[in-house]
């Protein structure tokens, strides 16, 4: 450790290549993710090349250099979340807005339709609202107002027609 507190590159190179192997092995027997890995025992090892000078190892090399991959790969994840949950705000922040307007745009769409279905012939009104809104199909539309199918169907299409054309108006 002297050697290595006087700058001796050669010792430090020994100590990176004796246990940079297996401290890879060790952080992705935790993170599962091989470039991580090798990132925090690089990480490590770049730390103790340039604080060297203050070096203080109380217990084995190896006991150090596994407690400061350890380490290292906590504050990583530690780092991690708080910059996820940042980015999941934005996230969240950005689709609230895309919700907003797409709610407004649709409240407006929806009163475009009221307002085409209010300017309807008023038979042609009526045969809409029976089968739009009530739910009631052709044929029961035509027996309820004694009328035929094909008059109920070319209604429909002038009411779909005239409301299709206002909202394509409006866009």
């Amino acid at each position: 450790m002297e050697e290595l507190k006087k700058g001796n590159e050669f010792v430090y190179r020994r100590l990176y290549e004796m246990h940079y192997n297996e401290l890879c092995t060790y952080i992705f027997s935790l993170s599962r993710d091989k470039q991580q890995a090798e990132d925090i025992v690089q990480n490590v090892m770049l730390k103790i090349w340039k604080n060297k000078k203050k070096l203080n190892i109380n217990t084995s090399v190896k006991s150090y250099l596994y407690k400061a991959c350890y380490y290292e790969l906590i504050d990583f994840y530690k780092k991690n979340k708080k910059e996820l949950n940042y980015i999941e705000q934005v996230q969240k922040d950005a689709l609230d807005i895309f919700i907003d307007e797409e709610e407004d745009f649709v409240k407006n769409q929806l009163e475009r339709v009221k307002s085409e279905i209010e300017k309807l012939p008023p038979k042609c009104k009526e045969i809409f609202i029976l089968n739009k809104i009530q739910g009631f199909k052709y044929r029961e539309v035509a027996e309820q107002l004694d009328i035929s199918i094909k008059t109920v169907e070319a209604q429909m299409s002038k009411a779909m027609s005239r409301i299709k054309k206002a909202l394509e108006a409006s866009r």
